[in-house]
């Protein structure tokens, strides 16, 4: 049970939260005024405010877009639960090496009770998890998300519940990948390397999370924060949920809207066309291959261009080098939020859109499955 009053339990959490933010600063929330406000609200009503969504607060638009994204794929209770979800995504943020939300999103597997499961996920040791269904999917998840790793046989999910998967995986592409750049590890670290005292504070956590899953969420809660705007091609695997297709396509135009004038056009193209013919497969450990594929841009074009294809491909390969690169040229913080933005918010995109291809191919099982 949750130990802490509710006031001070939320106000810790987005002190912690904030703990290791680097780079921007989030508008404080007593300052926060329009979108940036009803944004803040929705959060504190439905989750609970951290610094993987108020990184983003600095541009209005980008921060509703985030929200709208990640809590009708994920926290909305629809074809899929809930906790499935947030199971799936707290494997996809071990994969994906953001150790800031893979913290998170174990504590909130913890929160729904889900202790044994919680566990095997934080040691990444989902083969061993009880419950057939949630081992089949989690293992699933690292096959489809894994650098190089040989596709699954057969997708645990039905037509139904995939725009909820993908755009469940897609959101936390984005927060795993923007998360790494700009929060400086987790909070909650392990003390003189004692797994097992992390372990026992994100079960704590968990505790104090539970409130967040007393009730089902409102659909669609979110979707007046944004205008209405047409799906992309590539998310035509959101189409079958007409609320999900409303989320990503809203959060998609909003990040090509704020980033429209801030990312030269040679440079959108030369990082679509190279995502493109990228299949997943494992980067060289050297960080050559960017060079190389960057070559013919200088200057600002150049610096984008490393930084989104890295993050795209190879997040864990990122660092301050790179970073500062990019904010040489883009220094002032919307700027540099809108860059980074829209590099893992195109990382993302790709990611959903190789997965909806692999679930097709391998046929999503068409009974009904809880």
């Amino acid at each position: 049970m949750a130990l802490l009053p509710k006031t001070l339990r939320y106000w810790l959490f987005d002190t912690l939260s904030v703990k290791t933010m680097r780079y921007v600063d989030a508008v404080p929330r007593h300052k926060a005024s329009g979108v940036v406000a009803d944004v803040y609200d929705q959060i504190a009503d439905d989750f609970f405010v951290n610094g993987s969504l108020t990184s983003r607060s600095g541009v209005p638009d980008l921060f509703a877009a985030i929200w709208t994204g990640g809590r009708e794929t994920v926290l909305v209770d629809d074809q899929l639960d809930r906790t499935t979800k947030e199971a799936l995504t707290a494997t996809l943020s071990s994969i994906n090496d953001c150790p800031y939300c893979g913290d998170m999103m174990v504590s909130l597997v913890h929160a729904a009770d889900r202790h044994d499961d919680a566990a095997r996920i934080l040691e990444e040791n989902e083969q061993n998890i009880t419950d057939p269904l949630l081992r089949e999917r989690l293992l699933w998840v690292r096959a489809v998300a894994t650098p190089g790793a040989t596709p699954p046989s057969r997708t645990p999910f039905n037509r139904a519940q995939l725009p909820e998967v993908i755009g469940s995986l897609m959101a936390l592409s984005d927060i795993n990948r923007f998360s790494h750049i700009i929060m400086d590890g987790s909070p909650v670290n392990a003390p003189f390397g004692l797994q097992a005292v992390k372990a026992f504070a994100l079960r704590l956590f968990g505790g104090e999370l539970r409130a967040t899953h007393k009730h089902p969420l409102e659909q669609g809660r979110t979707l007046h924060l944004l205008p209405e705007a047409e799906l992309p091609d590539d998310m035509q695997w959101a189409r079958s949920n007409p609320r999900i297709a409303g989320a990503v396509s809203r959060w998609a135009a909003a990040v090509e809207r704020e980033s429209e004038h801030v990312i030269p056009e040679r440079t959108r193209q030369l990082v679509h066309d190279s995502l493109r013919q990228w299949q997943g497969e494992q980067m060289p450990i050297s960080r050559s291959w960017v060079n190389r594929e960057v070559d013919g841009l200088e200057g600002n074009e150049r610096a984008i261009a490393r930084l989104a294809l890295v993050v795209a491909k190879a997040s864990y390969q990122s660092d301050d080098s790179l970073v500062a690169d990019v904010l040489e040229y883009n220094p002032e913080q919307k700027q540099f939020l809108r860059v980074l933005a829209w590099s893992t918010f195109t990382a993302a995109r790709y990611v959903a859109a190789r997965i909806a291809r692999l679930s097709d191919n391998t046929r999503p099982v068409l009974r009904q499955v809880a």
